[in-house]
């Protein structure tokens, strides 16, 4: 067994690529996601940096671990899924996260980071063998989309990837073919601005590669993410119209953490890695149920305000409330304040890499007991 807090500290001093620097995580709110709340990996640092996605003038590599939370993961844990997914969880590099000024060596980088996964998972005990991973065929852009945009750039096959993997002796049959989103990253961001006003933030194109774990039952649940941004996006106003090679790039490779610790340790859920499941064992006790939905909502809400009382955040916007109040729906009545005031302390005890969320314990409440009392 190797506890949550162990694997975090392996991955932060696995060794990282030349000039990488040590960074703050993102906190959960930011311009990167209007309305929402932070997603992935890159948004926040590259807004600091350069303000904004595209045409990257210097040089930029960066470790750090990212808080994040998908809202719309959370309606999913009510489902047969459910096992897999968190109303919050951490993301990490495992040897940085790479921007260019000028189009890097993909052959190179892509050999760089699956000889690092492939190295780091044998030292975890993970053999080649139960390792599996994605990549595009490439294809029309239409047709990689799905319609969603309409012109006929030819993507090649990401061959590159496909032999990285073969290369570090991940078996052919593992590897999983695709011809979809999921492995051609094609998307158009919005970002806020100092004053509220909400923009298109355009960002890079490029292979995306999911990493998958076999796990005992044989399923393979996915942990990491590659990505090969190799396209820059050509637009009409607000339209993007074309891409085209960019003369810029980056390449990122990030673990989801907890569910890095469902596959090493052979956990049943994800409400099982060590530091979460005190905060479970707890809630059963409380209320003789369990309860994912309302104890991850729980913790999610635990989480956005604790990270306003660290980052001095200000109100939530009014978007951001709305999906607060959605999250909030799915902490039930029978859960007391009182009960729900412990079961903050728990939360918080067991992360003490977060220590802001201590002094979040009661911002927390006050925003539920506020919510309750306009609900009666």
């Amino acid at each position: 067994m190797i506890p949550y807090s162990q694997l975090r500290s392996l991955v932060q001093a696995h060794p990282k690529y030349p000039g990488c620097i040590s960074i703050e995580r993102s906190p959960l709110i930011h311009a990167g996601f209007p309305g929402n709340f932070n997603l992935s990996f890159t948004e926040f640092p590259w807004l600091q940096e350069f303000g904004k996605y595209i045409n990257f003038n210097h040089d930029f590599h960066f470790s750090t671990i990212q808080s994040c939370i998908r809202t719309a993961d959370i309606p999913l844990i009510g489902t047969n899924d459910s096992w897999k997914y968190l109303g919050v969880f951490e993301m990490v590099d495992l040897d940085g996260i790479l921007t260019f000024k000028e189009t890097p060596d993909y052959q190179a980088l892509q050999k760089f980071h699956t000889k690092n996964l492939v190295s780091f998972l044998n030292d975890l005990g993970i053999s080649k063998e139960k390792i599996h991973a994605s990549y595009c065929t490439g294809g029309n852009v239409a047709e990689l989309t799905k319609g969603k945009y309409n012109f006929n750039f030819q993507i090649p096959e990401d061959e590159i990837s496909k032999q990285g993997f073969l290369e570090q002796g991940i078996p052919e049959e593992n590897l999983i073919p695709d011809k979809t989103r999921d492995t051609f990253l094609a998307i158009n961001l919005k970002k806020e601005d100092q004053h509220g006003g909400i923009s298109i933030a355009y960002n890079p194109w490029g292979y995306r590669n999911e990493i998958y774990l076999e796990l005992e039952n044989k399923e393979i649940l996915d942990v990491a993410t590659m990505e090969s941004l190799r396209f820059h996006p050509k637009y009409d106003g607000e339209k993007i119209v074309e891409i085209e090679k960019a003369d810029y790039g980056a390449s990122v490779f990030a673990f989801g953490l907890e569910r890095l610790c469902i596959a090493i340790n052979n956990l049943q859920r994800v409400q099982d890695v060590d530091y979460v499941k005190p905060f479970y064992d707890e809630m059963e006790k409380q209320t003789s149920e369990e309860n994912f939905l309302a104890g991850e909502s729980l913790r999610a809400l635990h989480r956005i305000y604790s990270d306003i009382e660290k980052f001095r955040l200000g109100e939530l916007s009014k978007p951001r409330r709305k999906v607060a109040r959605k999250i909030l729906q799915n902490i039930p009545k029978n859960l007391s304040e009182k009960k729900i005031k412990y079961l903050l302390r728990i939360h918080s005890e067991t992360q003490p890499w977060h220590p802001e969320m201590k002094s979040g314990i009661e911002p927390t409440m006050e925003r539920i007991r506020n919510y309750r009392e306009a609900k009666n």
